[in-house]
C-alpha cells in the first residue's frame, strides 16, 4: 500500500499504519543480510515514502558492511511511526483545544525521537572499541541517525507547516502560533525551536557529520544537543500542564 498525498490522511492514524508496515517491510528484506542468502557483491534497495508530498521518498540502500546501521536508524522510525499511530487513535482534533493538544502531543514524540538518537550517539560514543575513529561500521550508523534527525526536522508537519525547520521559532517570519489558554481564554503564543542537525551541533557549517576523530569533542556537542532537547521538550510540556 503506498502513501498518497492526501491532507486529511497526513493527520490519521492510518497514514502512520502505512509507514509503520514499510518499515517492517525494509527489516524483514534487509535481515537477509544477516543471514549470508545472498552473495558479497548483492547489495538492496528500498523505497520509503514517509511524507504525503508525492515527491518525497527515502531510499534506503544497504551494502554487506552497513545493515547493523540501517536496523538501527529503522528501528527509530518504526517507534516513530507506531507512536504517532496510537495519537491519532486517542486524540480528538475536533475542537480547537483539542487540535491545540494534538500538536504539543506530537511535537513531543518527535522530541522524544530526537532525544533517544542523540541518547545512542552518546553511547555508541562510549563504546569500548579500538580504534573507533577507524571504525566503519559505527560512522555509518553515527551518519544514519544524524540523517534520521534531518528527516524528521523536514517531514514533522502540522497543517503543511514544519515543526523543527523554525517556522514556529522565536525569530521566524514565516507563521506564528498563538494558542489559547483552556482556562482563562487569553491567547499566549507557542513557539518550537529548530530542530535540525546543525542546530543541535551535530553537524557543521560544512555539512560534515560528526565523528570520532576527537572524542571529547564529539561528546560535549553530543551532550549540548541532548539538554537542548531536553529543555525544549519541558518547555513544549508546560503547555499541557
Amino acid at each position: 500500500m503506498k502513501l498518497i498525498y492526501n491532507l486529511v490522511l497526513s493527520l490519521s492514524s492510518f497514514r502512520e499504519l502505512i509507514i509503520y508496515k514499510q518499515i517492517l517491510k525494509a527489516q524483514r528484506k534487509f535481515s537477509r543480510f544477516d543471514s549470508g542468502l545472498f552473495d558479497s557483491k548483492s547489495e538492496y534497495n528500498s523505497i520509503l515514502r514517509t511524507d504525503t508530498n508525492p515527491s518525497s521518498a527515502l531510499r534506503i540502500k544497504v551494502v554487506r558492511r552497513s545493515p547493523e546501521a540501517i536496523e538501527s536508524r529503522l528501528k527509530f522510525m518504526a517507534a516513530t511511526a507506531k507512536s504517532l499511530e496510537r495519537l491519532y487513535q486517542t486524540q480528538k482534533a475536533k475542537t480547537t483545544f483539542e487540535k491545540q493538544n494534538l500538536l504539543i502531543k506530537k511535537t513531543l514524540i518527535y522530541l522524544d525521537t530526537l532525544l533517544a538518537i542523540t541518547f545512542r550517539l552518546s553511547a555508541i560514543l562510549q563504546l569500548d572499541v579500538p580504534k573507533k575513529s577507524n571504525n566503519i561500521d559505527l560512522q555509518n550508523e553515527v551518519e544514519l541517525l544524524i540523517d534520521e534527525v534531518n528527516r524528521i526536522a523536514s517531514t514533522a508537519k502540522f497543517n503543511r507547516m514544519k515543526l523543527f525547520e523554525g517556522d514556529f521559532a522565536k525569530s521566524s517570519r514565516i507563521a506564528s502560533m498563538w494558542f489559547i489558554n483552556e482556562k482563562n481564554g487569553e491567547l499566549f503564543r507557542m513557539y518550537i525551536s529548530t530542530m535540525t542537525s546543525f542546530s543541535l551541533g551535530l553537524t557543521s557549517l560544512n555539512g560534515m557529520h560528526l565523528t570520532f576523530s576527537n572524542p571529547i569533542q564529539a561528546q560535549k556537542k553530543i551532550d549540548a544537543a541532548i539538554n537542548r532537547i531536553n529543555e525544549e521538550r519541558k518547555r513544549i510540556q508546560s503547555v499541557l500542564d
